[in-house]
């Protein structure tokens, strides 16, 4: 676990967690990320907020995110999908 995590975050903490750096940046309503929403296409999230959301992630709980990783990322289920197998990894891209 990174030194940045004290205590491990449950999954709904870990997902609350995303979701408001998300909805920070962007703008956007926390209530408009359904799992199935369409990240660039639905939420309108364009490359610079998209890097800026990767890094605040990044930040605040102590994963490394590939830029490579988020090619397969369409949905909002698909980013948090891979946060959190980043998180329970330990932090370090596969």
């Amino acid at each position: 676990m990174s030194e940045h995590q004290e205590t491990e975050l449950s999954e709904t903490d870990l997902r609350t967690r995303v979701v408001d750096i998300v909805a920070e940046i962007s703008r956007i309503d926390p209530d408009d990320f359904d799992d199935d929403v369409l990240i660039r296409e639905e939420l309108g999230i364009d490359s610079l907020q998209a890097m800026e959301i990767v890094a605040a992630c990044e930040k605040a709980l102590g994963i490394s995110i590939d830029e490579g990783q988020l090619y397969c990322v369409e949905t909002v289920e698909d980013f948090l999908g891979l946060v959190e197998t980043l998180y329970r990894s330990g932090g370090e891209p596969e």
